[in-house]
């Protein structure tokens, strides 16, 4: 038996559409105009491979990459996206740097961020206020330090499974996005479609930022066969006879990570070419929805 050879990682095929409208996006964010856009879709359909895809770009021109995501485990904190991206930029910004970011709002900001405290040093508490003036000026100081990264190079923020997001973080999202609307902050986030229905804190924050003009939603659609043929030439190396494309292209309903694991389970014994044993399995999608624009404003759904 031949060694099973992995499959490569992250190859986005059949987006060049989405990616462009999120480029543009970007584009538009560094002259200083915030933009919010989310992408939607079912699971395993690319969202989070579009996303890093637009970060390497951002990263290729000088911008400077945020990334945070929520999760389904128990016990996890408010805020966890937020926590997750500026945590992860005060543990590697400059201390010459990060000082005069956070400088006055630092002890705010330490009530959810530990790390400015382990970096700066001791913080002077801040005055005790109700839950919901702290609440609020939570939310101010983190929008505000969020446009004080963005002064310097333009900012990418990653918010990933927002489908699994508390109520906290939206709120703080919708937030930021309606007081910082002039800062050169791009907000990219990805939500599977599927879960809206359940989730009403999410379609709450999706219409409020639509009816702020701040939000274009992209909703991803299955692969064509065209594209399938051709992703599957790239994780193989080779051209996939047309029966067996056309049968992955069927089996998977045109998902990428369905695709994938496909290949993954084929029959290694034998070339790409000749392989013909696929395992079965029950369809990609347990939900029918209907196939939408590529590109449209988020108001659609909540219609």
């Amino acid at each position: 038996m031949t060694e099973e050879r992995p499959l490569p990682e992250q190859v986005l095929v059949g987006r060049q559409r989405e990616l462009t409208a999120l480029w543009s996006r970007f584009e538009q964010t560094t002259a200083g105009r915030l933009h919010v856009t989310l992408v939607a879709g079912e699971p395993g359909i690319g969202k989070t491979r579009l996303l890093h895809e637009v970060a390497g770009r951002a990263e290729q021109v000088g911008g400077l990459v945020l990334r945070g995501g929520a999760s389904e485990a128990e016990g996890m904190p408010p805020y966890l996206p937020f926590l997750e991206a500026l945590g992860g930029y005060i543990r590697t910004a400059p201390l010459e740097q990060l000082r005069p970011q956070v400088d006055p709002i630092a002890p705010i900001l330490a009530t959810i961020l530990p790390e400015l405290p382990r970096h700066l040093g001791e913080l002077t508490s801040s005055y005790p206020l109700p839950p919901e003036q702290a609440r609020l000026r939570l939310y101010e100081a983190v929008g505000l330090f969020l446009s004080t990264i963005a002064v310097s190079r333009p900012l990418l923020l990653l918010l990933d499974d927002l489908h699994w997001a508390d109520t906290a973080t939206l709120d703080l999202l919708c937030h930021v996005a309606q007081h910082q609307a002039v800062s050169r902050l791009c907000i990219l986030g990805a939500y599977r479609s599927d879960e809206l229905a359940s989730r009403p804190a999410l379609e709450r924050s999706i219409l409020n930022l639509t009816r702020n003009r701040q939000l274009i939603t992209l909703t991803l659609q299955p692969l064509h066969e065209a594209d399938v043929a051709e992703l599957i030439t790239r994780l193989l190396g080779v051209p996939p006879d047309y029966l067996l494309s056309q049968r992955l292209w069927k089996e998977s309903e045109g998902n990428p990570f369905f695709l994938e694991e496909l290949l993954r389970r084929a029959d290694h014994d034998s070339e790409p070419r000749e392989r013909q044993s696929l395992p079965t399995r029950k369809p990609a999608r347990q939900y029918q929805q209907p196939h939408a624009p590529a590109l449209r404003p988020s108001a659609s759904r909540g219609a």
